[in-house]
């Protein structure tokens, strides 16, 4: 095999933000970042890169964007008992097989969870992160980050916390396995995850459980057989 691709700069923008947070104190939790232009000078990157980088640590689950007030650091970080670098290796195609096994398990029970327990308020939201994907595929941009935020919302809703904590450990091994997969197999999974999430999203929206269930379950045997076939 090649090389590991190079991180992208908005990744390792993630990275350097996570360690001023996590490492270095330098932002505590609960704490209003700065604003974009004074952060985007001090990390000496893009808005835009500063954007993405922000958008990946809201998936995390370390960053929140409060409308009308900011960004700010999450009143409780994901617990550092789980170590989100022990899938490191996941550049395999049998660990990838793996994260596909474990996502029909873990991703099933949390959308079905968000069905009995979301609030209208976060619904909208979830919508909203849907239609945010549709935009930016059709822009050409980084639609699976923005669609890791429409399932980290979906997360949420489930209002579990071992399932909050669980994702960064799965969404990180997702990021890897996007980094082995050919262009051909990453165009398919991009037309297969808006059209399923437009039915998940259309199950949640009627807190149709069981729907919502066998949704995500067909979701994830779609991007299995993009990825494989």
């Amino acid at each position: 095999m090649g090389e590991p691709k190079k991180a992208k700069l908005s990744e390792r923008t993630a990275d350097r933000l996570y360690e001023m947070i996590v490492d270095e104190g330098t932002y505590s939790m609960g704490s209003k970042l700065p604003n974009e232009n004074e952060l985007s000078e001090k990390l000496q990157v893009s808005r835009t890169t500063l954007r993405e980088a922000i958008s990946f640590l809201v998936a995390q689950g370390i960053l929140e964007i409060r409308r009308g007030r900011g960004t700010f650091v999450a009143e409780e970080l994901p617990s550092s008992g789980l170590d989100m670098t022990a899938l490191a290796d996941i550049r395999s195609r049998d660990r990838a097989r793996d994260l596909f096994e474990m996502r029909l398990i873990f991703e099933p029970a949390t959308v079905e969870l968000a069905c009995q327990r979301a609030s209208d308020e976060e619904l909208a939201m979830i919508e909203k992160k849907a239609k945010r994907v549709e935009r930016i595929a059709a822009e050409d941009g980084d639609w699976p980050l923005a669609d890791q935020e429409f399932h980290w919302a979906i997360i949420k809703a489930s209002h579990n916390e071992y399932m909050r904590r669980l994702y960064p450990i799965i969404n990180g091994a997702v990021n890897e396995i996007m980094q082995i997969t050919g262009a051909g197999s990453r165009q398919r999974m991009m037309e297969m995850a808006l059209r399923d999430n437009r039915t998940i999203l259309e199950f949640l929206l009627q807190r149709d459980e069981a729907g919502a269930r066998h949704a995500m379950s067909i979701h994830i045997r779609h991007l299995m057989n993009a990825m494989y076939n």
